[in-house]
């Protein structure tokens, strides 16, 4: 048994083969609540079988941007920590690659029966032609991070015009002309295309959204003077679910992933990443003062792939409340479970 946190009121201990981190929270409701975040991570291999991987990833107590000197920087991985989320997060972090190099090339990831696809081109600009400012051809290329930076979005120079969407991201501008020899987007919906400083279709991407970004931004709730008059410090009361969120909404699934459920992610590895869903067997039972047991097999709620590296990270999340007088929660183990 291995001891994660203890103290003269709690003790949280870890009897599964998966990282567990156990954190003190409050929920939308105002009550205290210990949240067990379990993340299990495995390897596939190239006939699809995942197996628990040797050096398993921790549990994230805080996002990490790809850049960490720059403010603007997209994250490379999300943090996990977060009460609820509706249904399953799938994020994928890793590069376009192609087998030789190309100006353009096509990224698909499937999940069950949702493909979701990124037009990736070659590093590109903004020119001044004949008929005004248009994006110009793109360099062929090996291979190109699918990172927010290289999508649509951005912001203006005196940040008159921000795009909330993605303000990591390249062509927003107050006017054509502040575009000239700019950057122009790399990354999109092969049935959206960008070809002009007037398109301003929805950033793509396959990245984790950062909470000031649209639209986890909008689900924060309303932080107004109501609310400081009768909610403040808890959370709005018209907080969505979905601002736990982290994923392109493209890859948010309202209905839990399960084991078993199809993935494949295809051009972002020499060998497509293709496999079913492995299983996060585990039971984390939580024990009160009163003597009271719950147990609880929470769903996995967020799915992390590199396609590259060939490997996936499953997190589930178990909520117990903490409690007061005479019902305090005094226990937690997490257990495998099968």
């Amino acid at each position: 048994m291995r001891e994660l946190s203890a103290d003269i009121s709690m003790s949280v201990a870890n009897e599964s083969p998966f990282a567990v981190q156990p954190v003190p929270l409050i929920d939308r409701d105002g009550n205290d609540v210990l949240v067990a975040i379990i993340k299990g991570t495995f390897i596939v291999d190239r006939s699809g079988r995942p197996t628990l991987a040797d050096d398993p990833a921790p549990v994230r107590i805080a996002d990490e941007p790809w850049d960490p000197a720059s403010p603007r920087s997209s994250l490379r991985f999300p943090s996990d920590l977060g009460v609820a989320k509706l249904g399953t997060d799938v994020v994928v972090t890793g590069d376009a690659i192609a087998p030789a190099k190309v100006p353009v090339l096509d990224v698909v990831v499937k999940v069950r029966r949702r493909l979701t696809p990124l037009r990736v081109h070659g590093p590109r600009v903004f020119s001044r032609g004949v008929f005004g400012v248009r994006i110009g051809p793109a360099q062929p290329f090996l291979r190109t991070p699918i990172v927010y930076e290289r999508a649509y979005g951005g912001m203006s120079e005196d940040l008159s015009v921000i795009e909330l969407r993605n303000p990591a991201g390249v062509g927003a501008a107050k006017s054509a002309a502040e575009l000239v020899d700019q950057p122009a987007p790399q990354i999109e919906h092969p049935d959206r295309p960008h070809g002009s400083p007037s398109d301003r279709h929805p950033p793509m991407g396959f990245g984790a959204i950062m909470t000031h970004w649209s639209p986890r931004l909008e689900y924060a709730g309303t932080f107004d003077a109501r609310w400081k008059a009768t909610r403040m410090p808890l959370p709005p009361d018209d907080l969505d679910v979905r601002f736990g969120n982290v994923a392109h909404p493209s890859l948010q699934f309202e209905e839990h992933l399960a084991p078993g459920d199809p993935v494949g992610v295809h051009g972002m590895s020499l060998d497509p990443l293709v496999f079913a869903l492995p299983a996060l067997p585990l039971a984390a039972s939580a024990r009160y003062d009163t003597g009271e047991r719950v147990v609880a097999r929470p769903p996995i709620d967020t799915v992390l792939l590199q396609p590259e590296a060939r490997r996936v990270e499953l997190v589930a999340r178990a909520v117990f409340p903490i409690g007061r007088g005479r019902r305090v929660l005094r226990e937690v183990v997490v257990r495998g479970d099968g």
